[in-house]
């Protein structure tokens, strides 16, 4: 007895626990965790409400040593699939000689059969410092998880740069502190991630994103070298596709001075933060094959892009990317992508339904195809929606105090190299694009309520961002506008031809 008991109070405890949906969020499921510790015998107990536990399933041990600390990280990820629609689950995640940790999922909806919400940020970071405390942290990284908690979305989008492990002198712990944080609300619902730029850790791995990839467990793309770094899933009309813009940004955004000097190695190995084209066009030809298999699927009604760098801004954080108009945007009007959320900037920013360029336009400004904040049809073009104000404490600056404000844009990077960061050249443009932003509000978050099937025939999503100061749990709603088309004109229909204004 005595030695049960002494095997149980070292045997390490499941943590860190967050769902994901798979490619079909009607039928599939991943619960992952992690460990201070080899775990014997993970897996995962699922059953229904006040049904028990009825099935078990092994998990997976997935593990990477940290370049920068030399640490281990145990990772555990449980797949389920065949499940049935829109159904409620308990589950538990079991190590021997550990206590358990319960947790809830909800399936999809299949096609139009219900209505659905989800929720939306980026730039997050995690609420108490870690190590030295090099890394971003606030008091609202924590409050916006309770925050999203509150409207009880289906799942939630990360729109990039999570944890900000590449600039902390504790990454793992950093990591830890990140999971922990989000498990209130990641053990109940899928949070879905976009890789930005700071999950890039330069070290480890080909691209520096194996820790990023060791601790989701992600819909497949076809190729194990990149796997989870995007990625597709459906839930009920609405396909999310979730890209890495590092691959095709032109700035230098991953640069990390403190592993520069201490990451063992990283002059003999040749370590580069710097990732442009990682890919070889593999993404874009994956995005561009998604995007069309999407707009001949009847069952789609919207497309809606999840990444972290953006295609426009009107504020001088980093700027928008010419990289992404000249890859991805051609892309995204050609099959007719409805919503883009991404971060990067550190507020929030809504844009008109764009399509095309403005004419005589040198570095490719979007041309916006409708003037209406408050509702907009989505077959005219595609809205981009800035919700960077997750909880890193960077503010956003006003790209120009003009009227109407200016767009900035990086158009290239400077001398440097894997030892000194390649600064960005940044531009002014015009932004008849913009239709509204809010650069007062440091920290927020978007939700949306999608309706499969209106009255008159048609289908929306509703978009409501809401705001708080620095310091303050009380998320107020903001903003809010419509985005509204007829059911099934999804992919099929031309898009409508309006006049540039």
């Amino acid at each position: 007895m005595r030695a049960a008991l002494l095997g149980r109070a070292w045997a390490p405890p499941p943590g860190q626990v967050h769902v994901q949906f798979g490619a079909d969020a009607a039928t599939e499921i991943a619960v992952s965790w992690a460990a201070p510790g080899p775990a014997v015998s993970p897996r995962l107990r699922v059953g229904l409400p006040g049904g028990g536990y009825g099935s078990e399933v092994p998990a997976q041990e997935r593990v990477y040593t940290d370049a920068l600390t030399g640490g281990t990280a145990h990772t555990y990820h449980a797949r389920l699939g065949g499940l049935p629609a829109d159904t409620a689950f308990v589950y538990q995640v079991v190590h021997d000689g550990a206590d358990p940790v319960a947790g809830t999922f909800r399936t999809g909806p299949r096609g139009r059969s219900a209505g659905f919400r989800f929720t939306s940020f980026g730039d997050h970071s995690i609420p108490a410092p870690v190590g030295r405390g090099l890394g971003p942290h606030t008091p609202n990284a924590g409050y916006v998880v309770g925050a999203v908690n509150a409207l009880d979305p289906l799942f939630h989008l990360m729109n990039g740069d999570l944890s900000y492990a590449n600039i902390s002198d504790a990454p793992m712990a950093t990591w830890a502190s990140y999971f922990t944080n989000i498990m209130r609300s990641a053990r109940h619902r899928p949070w879905m991630p976009a890789a930005g730029n700071h999950e890039n850790e330069v070290g480890n791995g080909p691209q520096g994103y194996l820790p990023y990839q060791t601790r989701f467990d992600l819909p497949g793309n076809g190729s194990a070298e990149f796997g989870g770094n995007w990625y597709a899933f459906t839930v009920g009309t609405v396909r999310v596709l979730s890209i890495n813009n590092d691959d095709v940004c032109l700035q230098d955004g991953a640069f990390s001075t403190y592993r520069r000097d201490h990451v063992p190695g990283y002059v003999a190995r040749g370590y580069d933060p710097y990732v442009r084209g990682y890919s070889r066009g593999r993404q874009r030809a994956w995005l561009e094959a998604e995007l069309a298999a999407a707009r001949e699927d009847g069952e789609i009604d919207w497309i809606v892009v999840c990444m972290h760098q953006v295609a426009m801004s009107s504020a001088r954080l980093n700027g928008a990317d010419l990289g992404i108009r000249q890859e991805f945007l051609p892309l995204f009007d050609a099959y007719g992508v409805d919503l883009v959320v991404a971060g990067h900037e550190h507020h929030y920013e809504r844009t008109f339904p764009v399509r095309g360029v403005l004419p005589g336009s040198s570095v490719l400004t979007p041309a916006p195809r409708g003037s209406d904040p408050a509702e907009m049809d989505t077959r005219d073009g595609t809205v981009h929606m800035i919700i960077g104000g997750g909880g890193h404490p960077a503010s956003a600056a006003v790209a120009d105090d003009g009227v109407p404000p200016e767009g900035a844009l990086i158009i290239g990077v400077g001398p440097g190299g894997p030892h000194r960061q390649r600064r960005s050249a940044v531009i002014a443009e015009p932004a008849p694009w913009l239709a509204h932003r809010d650069l007062a509000t440091p920290f927020g978050f978007a939700s949306f309520d999608v309706v499969p099937t209106e009255p008159g025939g048609t289908t929306s999503i509703t978009a409501t961002y809401y705001g708080a100061a620095a310091g303050s749990p009380a998320y107020a709603p903001l903003d809010r506008f419509v985005m509204r088309k007829p059911v099934g004109a999804g992919r099929r229909s031309p898009a409508r031809q309006l006049v540039t204004g």
